[in-house]
């Protein structure tokens, strides 16, 4: 599951990982924290379905920052779709609600494994965070998207109101770039990066409070 500030960070940042997944056969989902009006919520649409995905989901905020209350509201949509893997943004990016995202986020996946907050908690194993406009310095997780990477540029091609931003397509040519940088790292033609953020597993107020393998 993807939990992003805006429509089209999902895309930029882990279109291809997202789009593979779910050809694969894996539930993936996204969910855009914001969202600016109409049009860029039908954008947001149509760039789900090129990558295979079902309805992305929106909680429709104006502007971002961190409160307990955000993070509360976003730990109940963890426990219910009941993620494996969570990816977000980068606690260093330059954009403000980027990095408020990656703080909601990270104390939501907490708040939904609370057995004193929720009914059925859950613990999601993975939180991974992806560039959008930053470059991550030292990657943890290269992933092959070499066979998705058209219907990322797809999905990129459905935020017209974002690519008008640029008309001499610095999106487009960025991400072509970075998939192309990352897949030189990873021995293919096309790839994404991400840094891993380990868990907490040992809170007396988690299910789970020990491991039994390292493995």
């Amino acid at each position: 599951m993807a939990i992003v500030s805006h429509p089209d960070d999902e895309t930029f940042g882990c279109g291809g990982t997202l789009a593979i997944h779910a050809e694969r056969g894996h539930r993936a989902e996204v969910l855009s924290l914001t969202c600016s009006g109409e049009e860029r919520r039908v954008e947001f649409i149509n760039a789900a379905r090129a990558l295979g995905l079902e309805e992305p989901a929106i909680l429709g905020r104006k502007e971002l920052s961190f409160e307990p209350g955000l993070a509360l509201e976003i730990s109940r949509v963890i426990v219910e779709q009941q993620p494996e893997v969570v990816i977000t943004h980068l606690p260093f990016d330059y954009h403000r609600e980027h990095r408020a995202a990656h703080e909601l986020v990270k104390e939501a996946i907490e708040w939904a494994a609370h057995t004193t907050t929720q009914e059925k908690p859950w613990a999601t194993r993975r939180l991974l965070m992806m560039e959008v406009n930053t470059l991550i310095p030292a990657p943890h997780v290269i992933l092959d998207v070499t066979e998705a990477f058209e219907r990322k540029t797809e999905a990129m091609g459905c935020y017209t109101t974002q690519l008008a931003k640029f008309p001499w397509g610095y999106y487009r040519e960025f991400n072509t770039k970075k998939a192309e940088l990352r897949g030189v790292q990873g021995g293919c033609r096309y790839a994404e990066a991400f840094l891993e953020e380990p868990l907490t597993r040992n809170s007396p107020f988690f299910e789970e409070k020990a491991t039994r393998s390292l493995l």
